[in-house]
């Protein structure tokens, strides 16, 4: 059987991108998570259409290849992922490209791409802040600051214990937190 000259191939495209976990994800994970992902946003005939494959995944960043006229689908199954292993992820697609070398070499051998998300740690002093939302006053302590936002915790054991306990880097409170109400 002879091989499709060029010009009756279809084209394809190459997705850089990166993945940001809680913890290590492995290659065979990281696609059956994409198979499941793709099978339940287009189907198993739309996914034999996007042509996905992933060639390369190492230390977090991977190259994607998929059909030409597919890549806004494809970018579709990718954001629509955001656990694997019931560990959280979030999958940055960095750039698309025609051929490989072009994607590695425009989008994976950037030295800032290794930090997509930079490390967000709890400062030892904590500063104390106090304001007013709709007539409700909030008072806590700062637990980061960047820019012109500021991440806020209310002044309360309980939530202390919670983040100390958890381990996370990040911790969030809305105003249903801050006074005990619930959504309908």
């Amino acid at each position: 059987m002879k091989i499709l000259p060029p010009t009756l191939r279809e084209s394809k495209r190459y997705l850089a991108f990166s993945l940001a976990a809680e913890d290590e994800i492995y290659r065979h994970d990281l696609i059956n998570e994409l198979n499941f992902a793709t099978a339940a946003l287009v189907g198993e005939v739309g996914s034999s259409e996007l042509g996905m494959r992933l060639l390369g995944f190492e230390d977090c960043h991977g190259i994607m290849q998929c059909a030409a006229n597919n890549v806004w689908k494809v970018r579709g199954v990718m954001a629509s992922i955001s656990s694997i292993k019931g560990r959280r992820v979030r999958i940055k697609v960095l750039g698309v490209s025609g051929t490989v070398r072009a994607t590695t070499q425009n989008y994976l051998l950037i030295k800032d791409v290794k930090h997509v998300e930079p490390e967000r740690e709890r400062t030892e002093q904590l500063d104390e802040c106090g304001f007013f939302i709709a007539n409700m006053a909030i008072s806590g302590q700062i637990v980061r600051r960047v820019n012109n936002e500021m991440d806020i915790l209310p002044n309360s054991p309980n939530y202390e214990d919670t983040l100390n306990n958890s381990g996370t880097r990040y911790f969030g409170i809305t105003v249903f937190d801050l006074t005990d109400k619930e959504i309908d």
